[in-house]
């Protein structure tokens, strides 16, 4: 859809000039190689180049779930008791004892879904050998199934910070960096097509990263519901572009989302973001350039630091892996 899109239309040239496009993603194994999939499948079989760093020094692709600001806030708000935190944080993984306490307490009440501690953290992982045809426990049916995704949706939306659990300050460790990464190309290309023989020739920014930080970026534009669905987590490779207009002189902003990965069509969600017209699918570029400033930051690893909060002072594809 993306070479239909853009490789067919002219917007990208065919050949696969490395001057036109910056493919980036997050170091973990499963967003490079799709990540590189999609740049052959744009370019008829062409690598495309995909550059990354170190999960541990990626504060804008990869999702730093040991904050220890955030896991203390959290940990508060469910109440864990501290042999649950104690236990995970031995483990170098606190994140589980909060990810385990809410689906401990979604799952409770279950009558198809077997809760206990083995089985609450294996939620994603059955849906996923469930969809795929592969061998699950008997008890996991379709009725199980259901009440697992509802506590998973819970569980992630307290991580990310978003929807029922929904706190600025825990999304713009996650989605700040990232948010203002789009901001900034936006503001550059449109200078740029202001500038007489301005040389940037860049038009395709791709992004390859996780389902906790799309739900974090889309959440902060205001755009989380209208493109998950209401009550649900991003599917497997959704697929989130933003792309840059002139029309008339004046520069718009227009959204667009893949909900499945089976899916040939895109869908637009610019009216659903906040301060966007309800009416147009075309957003002005203001929009993106001087909105959402609470949920930015330029100091995402600061943010983890209990004392130490920072100061809040073309086109995309965002292209999310559940990780």
């Amino acid at each position: 859809m993306l070479r239909s899109r853009y490789v067919n239309e002219a917007f990208l040239d065919a050949r696969m000039l490395p001057e036109q496009l910056h493919f980036r993603s997050s170091a973990r194994e499963r967003c490079i190689e799709t990540t590189i999939k999609v740049g052959l499948a744009m370019f008829s079989g062409i690598p495309v180049s995909v550059h990354t760093v170190p999960g541990h020094d990626d504060f804008m692709l990869f999702p730093h779930l040991n904050c220890r600001r955030l896991n203390r806030e959290k940990k508060e708000k469910l109440n864990i008791n501290n042999e649950l935190y104690d236990k995970w944080t031995q483990r170098g993984k606190p994140i589980l004892a909060i990810l385990q306490g809410i689906m401990e307490r979604e799952l409770k009440y279950a009558k198809y879904y077997k809760n206990s501690s083995e089985n609450v953290l294996l939620v994603d992982s059955l849906i996923i050998e469930k969809n795929a045809g592969a061998k699950v426990p008997e008890w996991f049916d379709e009725n199980a199934e259901r009440e697992g995704r509802r506590a998973y949706f819970h569980g992630l939306n307290l991580i990310a910070g978003t929807g029922p659990y929904h706190n600025p300050n825990w999304i713009r460790p996650t989605s700040g960096l990232l948010l203002e990464e789009l901001t900034k190309h936006i503001k550059r290309k449109i200078e740029c097509d202001q500038t007489r023989n301005c040389k940037d020739m860049k038009k395709f920014y791709a992004y390859g990263t996780h389902d906790m930080l799309l739900m974090a970026l889309l959440e902060s534009i205001g755009a989380k519901d209208a493109a998950l669905g209401e009550g649900q987590n991003p599917e497997f490779i959704a697929t989130l572009i933003l792309e840059l207009w002139k029309r008339d002189g004046r520069y718009y902003i227009k959204a667009l989302f893949r909900r499945y990965p089976n899916s040939n069509r895109f869908f637009a969600i610019t009216q659903s973001i906040t301060g966007c017209s309800k009416v147009s699918d075309f957003c002005s570029s203001d929009t993106f350039i001087g909105g959402f400033q609470q949920y930015k930051t330029t100091h995402p690893k600061d943010e983890c630091h209990v004392n130490k909060l920072s100061k809040k002072l073309k086109f995309y594809c965002l292209i999310k892996y559940l990780g």
